[in-house]
Order: structure tokens, then C-alpha cells, then sequence
């Protein structure tokens, strides 16, 4: 026999499965390929058409933002705060009872001051607690630190008392 006549053996082809395959790999395969799409279908739809859980920006009132920037105060980022800060920062605040007698909504955020240079100030890190009146006409905002709890900024918008006190 001749070299020439020898197949090579990189254009033989095995057929077949391949060495050391056994069923239950198949099986594995499958059931990997079955619990991933399981999964990730569930993951896609999961919460669909379903309003956020923590929805603190629908809790404030028409205009807010703008009423605030409007008085030179910028605020990024809300997020709602337990019961027990929430109940540290209202017995801080000075002269509560005296406000408009809504029901005051806390948040954790930061704030910024931008008052007459028209460059915005550092960013703060702050309780925001709103108090809203029950007409809905006039909103009185504190701004509280969030460790010692010390008054940060007072803000008042709407109605007939419209000041902002530092």
C-alpha cells in the first residue's frame, strides 16, 4: 500500500456521540436549559404593571419641586426612613405643633442652596420633613441633619407665609 492511498485521519469524521457522553448527560443539559428559561421568564415578568412599592414622590404635594427650586432649594433623591427616625426627626423639629397641622411626611435626601451667585451649592445630606396643610394650599419644609438631628433649613411656600429662613 502506498502513502498516498492512506486516508488522512483529519477528514475522518466521527459520528455519533462523543467519547465519555453517557444519557444522564442529556438529561442535565435539559434540565439546566428548562430551570434557566424558568427563570428568566420569571424574572422578566415579575412586578409587571404593578405600581413600585415605594412610591415616596406620588406622598408629596402638586408643585413641590418646583415651589422649592423656585426658593432656591435643590433636593436629589428621596427615600422613605423608618418609623424610629422618622419619630427622632419630628421631636427635634422646634415649634411643630405650631405648623399648619398637617400630617408631616419624612424622607432621607440631600439638598443644595442656590441662592444669588446662581452656582449651585455642596450637596447636603439632610431629613426633609414635609408638612403639608390639609387644603393643600401651604407646605412648610424642614430640612434636618440626619445625625444630631439639628435643624438644617426651613423653608415655607404657598398661601400667605412664603419666607425661607436659614
Amino acid at each position: 500500500m502506498s502513502p498516498d492511498t492512506v486516508p488522512n485521519p483529519d477528514y475522518i469524521h466521527r459520528t455519533g456521540a462523543p467519547p465519555g457522553f453517557k444519557p444522564v448527560h442529556l438529561v442535565i443539559g435539559a434540565v439546566i436549559f428548562v430551570v434557566w428559561f424558568g427563570v428568566l421568564a420569571f424574572v422578566m415578568t415579575h412586578g409587571r404593571n404593578q405600581p413600585s412599592s415605594v412610591d415616596v414622590y406620588s406622598q408629596l404635594p402638586a408643585g413641590f419641586t418646583g415651589a422649592l427650586e423656585a426658593k432656591g432649594v435643590i433636593y436629589q433623591g428621596l427615600s422613605p426612613v423608618d418609623a424610629g427616625t422618622e419619630q427622632q426627626a419630628l421631636a427635634h423639629l422646634p415649634a411643630l405643633g405650631a405648623d399648619n397641622g398637617g400630617k408631616p411626611l419624612v424622607f432621607r435626601t440631600s439638598f443644595t442652596l442656590d441662592r444669588g451667585a446662581g452656582k449651585p451649592g455642596t450637596a447636603t445630606p439632610a431629613l426633609m420633613v414635609v408638612i403639608p396643610d390639609p387644603q393643600g394650599t401651604d407646605v412648610h419644609v424642614d430640612f434636618v441633619d440626619p445625625t444630631s438631628y439639628r435643624p438644617l433649613e426651613s423653608v415655607e411656600y404657598g398661601g400667605a407665609g412664603s419666607s425661607s429662613s436659614p
